[in-house]
């Protein structure tokens, strides 16, 4: 213990503590009911989105295609994190300062842990949609060799075998910081916790957001080049298609910008040691903002697929019409 406390005092500990205690401050009541009415709402709105998204895919057995199966792998991550990270983060919102008084350092990385991997599984997934999009036009015969339903089960166990590896490293980062003043679970500046943060600035952003700007812009060019092979009629209904299609992922692309920037620029003050200069003035806010932006994204997956997806909305219809009206009109009669 006294090595592990030597260590993290020679790569900044106390020094980070004394950061601490400036960038922790009391937050005007405003800011607490207006933080705890959004995620409120944000909890209620995600909870229902994406159990309507898993219960229609579940149901119509023509959703039961290979982007939905990774749809409904994201909508159930995103009940996870609505369940165990939007109530967890009220309970230390309610209680900050002290969201982690009485607890141990092992229950705050095992939180850690669990929440984290959720989040890397969410940024994995987003981007293997992107890639099977890429494969499904350029490369169609690869993806008739295997049954969908086995590949992307395979392809889903080793996104969230990849989440957990990536997840762990950080999770040593973590320590559970006490002082008069507050308990919090945070990173601490360790010059692990510089490479580590670097090295996720990489993968969990930069390269995902590449393959999606590559693979969306080499559709964009080949949806283009395949209209000169077509009639006026065959172009416009073949553009109508390709662009429905091709809008539900796009627009989980840019949705992924909005909602993960904030949590990349966390995890560049940390690499680059922004803090020392001007994290201090800003800590309260870049925290609020990166707690909201990154749960806001499991609102906006389901929401953006029930506004783009033509082929949704007719499934959602045809559930109400056939189960839940004829469910209704049954328990009617026998009443």
């Amino acid at each position: 213990m006294a090595n592990k406390t030597d260590e993290l005092v020679d790569f900044g500990y106390q020094e980070w503590k004394k950061h601490l205690d400036v960038m922790i401050t009391v937050k005007p009541g405003w800011v607490n009911v207006l933080f705890i009415v959004v995620m409120v709402v944000t909890f209620v709105l995600s909870v229902c989105g994406n159990l309507l998204t898993c219960v229609v895919i579940y149901c119509d057995k023509r959703m039961h295609t290979a982007i939905n199966y990774y749809l409904f792998n994201l909508a159930v991550v995103d009940l996870l994190v609505a369940f165990s990270g939007i109530l967890l983060d009220l309970d230390g919102f309610i209680n900050y300062p002290f969201d982690f008084n009485g607890l141990g350092e092992l229950v705050c990385k095992v939180h850690h842990f669990f929440v984290a991997t959720l989040w890397n599984t969410d940024v994995l997934t987003i981007t293997v949609l992107a890639i099977e999009r890429y494969i499904a036009i350029f490369h169609p015969m690869l993806l008739n060799k295997k049954p969908a339903q086995k590949r992307v089960a395979k392809i889903i166990c080793l996104i969230w075998f990849i989440a957990m590896l990536e997840t762990l490293p950080e999770t040593w980062t973590v320590e559970l910081i006490r002082s008069s003043r507050f308990s919090i679970c945070c990173f601490v500046p360790t010059r692990f916790t510089k490479l580590i943060s670097g090295i996720l600035c990489l993968v969990t952003f930069i390269i995902p957001l590449g393959i999606m700007v590559f693979v969306y812009t080499m559709v964009a060019f080949k949806v283009k080049s395949a209209q000169s092979s077509y009639s006026r009629a065959e172009i416009f209904n073949h553009r109508n298609n390709s662009s429905k299609v091709n809008k539900l992922t796009a627009a989980m692309t840019v949705s992924f910008v909005v909602c993960w920037l904030p949590f990349f620029a966390i995890r560049i003050v940390f690499a680059v040691e922004l803090y020392r200069y001007w994290a201090i003035q800003y800590w309260d806010l870049m925290m609020l903002l990166t707690s909201f932006s990154s749960r806001f994204s499991i609102v906006l997956n389901p929401l953006l697929f029930s506004l783009i997806s033509t082929k949704f909305r007719r499934a959602l219809k045809n559930l109400w019409n056939t189960k839940i009206k004829r469910h209704r009109a049954s328990r009617s009669l026998i009443v």
